[in-house]
């Protein structure tokens, strides 16, 4: 996989919702490439609410692992969590 192919998969999942696209951007972060896995969680995140249903989806095939699912912030119930990482500084549960 090259940023060329993750980013056109994110603008092919955003625009026009084809799975396919997708499911490549969440094999994308099982990438031995830190780059990789930046860009094809800001894509699927860029993406919004569908991705976090097509992530649920993987991880109940089990396509993903339960970590993948819980690096990207995907959360069951669909609530999200802030955790405090420092005094006064609030990072959503996905920042790296």
């Amino acid at each position: 996989m090259d940023a060329s192919y993750i980013f056109l998969c994110g603008m092919v999942w955003s625009q026009f919702g084809e799975e396919d696209a997708g499911l490549e951007l969440i094999r994308a972060l099982g990438s031995p490439e830190q780059e990789m896995r930046v860009l094809a969680r800001a894509m699927l995140d860029q993406a919004g609410e569908g991705s976090k249903e097509l992530m649920g989806q993987a991880l109940a095939q089990q396509e993903i692992s339960l970590t993948q699912a819980f690096l990207y912030g995907f959360e069951s119930d669909s609530k999200s969590r802030l955790k405090a990482r420092h005094a006064g500084v609030w990072f959503p549960a996905a920042s790296a």
